[in-house]
């Protein structure tokens, strides 16, 4: 539970995203968008900032903050927790778009039985 902090930023992308299905679609895939972005950029500034030797004795920290500071490969680590969960989140939005449009499509439909 000494690592809590890395799983913030996919926990507020997976609650934005439960709670964008009040909204238009258009919120959904915005937000999917700008997590994306912000995953990439966690991912980016990890891998920048990266440059000397991390020792397992240095991973142990104790203090959230002090070890995001100290430490990129947090940065890392939730920059790609965060991208694989917008993957999934995509692959399921789309998939209920799929479904939504080709029932709506069924729906007004005329139908030719009669």
């Amino acid at each position: 539970m000494e690592k809590i902090h890395i799983w913030i930023l996919p926990a507020m992308i997976v609650t934005g995203w439960i709670l964008s299905w009040w909204r238009t679609w258009r919120i959904r895939w915005t937000l999917l968008s700008a997590s994306t972005v912000g995953s990439a950029l966690c991912i980016a500034f990890g891998v920048r900032t990266y440059g000397r030797q991390v020792s397992w004795e240095d991973l142990r920290c104790s203090h959230a903050v002090e070890c995001i500071d100290q430490h990129p490969v947090y940065w890392i680590m939730t920059g790609l927790i965060s991208f694989v969960c917008c993957g999934v989140l995509l692959i399921v939005t789309t998939v209920a778009a799929a479904v939504t449009w080709f029932e709506n499509r069924a729906s007004t439909e005329p139908d030719t039985a009669a």
